[in-house]
């Protein structure tokens, strides 16, 4: 499955519906997802799938990181702001050929 997203602005960084990137987790077949929550500190463990979806729906942004952006985010492909506090999931790396981009219609 490719993953619909839609360009951020930045290069290598995607907006991505929870719908989206839930089934595509799904369809992973990740069963630990490591993660950094980044905050005064930064700290990280393994997740299990449930809770990674858990907090995707609570979120309110997510991001799709390729490239050097996902290299300068510690290799996490999954960017999740949810509250006050950002979520990097390492759920491998991700490549240009395993996006659908879309294109984001202007009003």
């Amino acid at each position: 499955m490719r993953l619909k997203v839609i360009p951020e602005g930045r290069e290598g960084v995607y907006l991505c519906e929870k719908e989206d990137i839930i089934q595509w987790l799904n369809e992973s077949g990740l069963e630990l997802i490591h993660n950094y929550i980044a905050g005064q500190i930064m700290f990280g463990c393994d997740w299990e799938l449930k809770s990674v979806i858990e907090e995707i729906n609570k979120s309110q942004r997510i991001g799709i990181l390729t490239g050097d952006a996902q290299r300068d985010n510690m290799r996490h492909a999954l960017s999740v702001i949810s509250g006050n506090k950002l979520y990097m999931f390492d759920i491998g790396e991700i490549k240009e050929e395993d996006l659908e981009v879309m294109c984001k219609e202007k009003p």
